[in-house]
């Protein structure tokens, strides 16, 4: 039988991997709904299916890329995760996400096939299999400072203003960039949370959250009276200053309001909680804001 060459057993190792890569990221692709299922799909197809296609095109010791392959897929799929932005512009499609799982599934299973094949000396192999364990090992490492840069700087190319509270009052408690959000009529924007504790040592914990979003979307009284905002809640009115002010059915209270560029939303338990967090409100940088946790 002649002998399969390095380039082949590669080439048929990553034609696996594309294969098994796409099944995984058409699963995740419909990944809504039932999640637990898709989950399981996506820990268990890898096995049977790169069983049946590494034994189908003969690859030598297909069994060690049986077992080997979903498992450098199953890293490496992490390890493209923690370097593609989770906030992206609104116009970058969703199939983009969908890549890693092709392409760590490519990478995988030409490596895992290669080096199993054992063609030529063995150092270059074992080098090819450390280099690839490092790779995965530091970049998941350092995945959450990855995600805070790409956070970073999706959140300073926002045509805002950026605002935040004092730290040595208010504890933040995370961020989030949303694009278009639909449910709320609005633009893209940022919403912070904190958190004010009313006397030292007190567990009496009271919740402040601060949304931004470009004042080219319309006016504090528009901000206050969208109906998606204003649905279980009573009417808006204006206090001085041109703020708004909303009060919902379970108390909670809202105050809209406007800064050069930008339309604030500061909801608090309390007007005077609210308005306090408004006035104490102060330009914070795009770094500080993407390390709020």
């Amino acid at each position: 039988m002649r002998t399969m060459t390095s380039w082949a057993v590669t080439g048929r190792g990553a034609l696996i991997g594309a294969a098994v890569g796409t099944v995984e990221g058409a699963i995740w692709w419909h990944a809504e709904g039932i999640a637990v299922i898709h989950l399981l799909l996506i820990l268990l197809v890898p096995v049977p299916l790169g069983t049946m296609l590494a034994a189908g095109t003969r690859l030598p010791r297909w069994w060690a890329s049986a077992l080997a392959g979903p498992l450098a897929f199953a890293a490496l799929v992490q390890t493209l995760n923690a370097l593609i932005p989770s906030h992206s512009p609104p116009e970058l499609p969703k199939v983009f996400y969908a890549l890693p799982f092709v392409l760590a599934g490519v990478i995988g299973y030409a490596a895992v096939a290669w080096i199993a094949a054992g063609r030529g000396s063995r150092w270059p192999r074992i080098a090819a299999a450390a280099a690839l364990c490092v790779l995965v090992a530091v970049i998941l490492q350092g995945r959450a400072a990855i995600a805070d840069w790409h956070k970073e700087r999706a959140i300073a190319g926002l045509d805002l203003t950026l605002l935040g509270l004092d730290a040595r009052t208010y504890q933040s408690n995370g961020s989030i960039l949303w694009q278009d959000h639909a449910e709320e009529d609005l633009p893209t924007g940022l919403t912070a949370w904190y958190e004010l504790r009313s006397t030292a040592g007190s567990a009496d914990i009271r919740s402040i959250d601060v949304m931004l979003i470009p004042a080219s979307w319309g006016s504090t009284e528009e901000l206050c009276t969208r109906p998606s905002a204003a649905a279980s809640r009573q009417t808006c009115r204006l206090l001085s200053g041109n703020l708004w002010l909303r009060a919902d059915e379970y108390g909670q209270v809202s105050v809209t309001a406007q800064r050069q560029d930008t339309l604030i939303e500061v909801s608090a338990p309390s007007e005077a909680e609210a308005l306090t967090a408004l006035a104490d409100l102060r330009p914070v940088s795009a770094q500080t804001v993407a390390s709020y946790r």
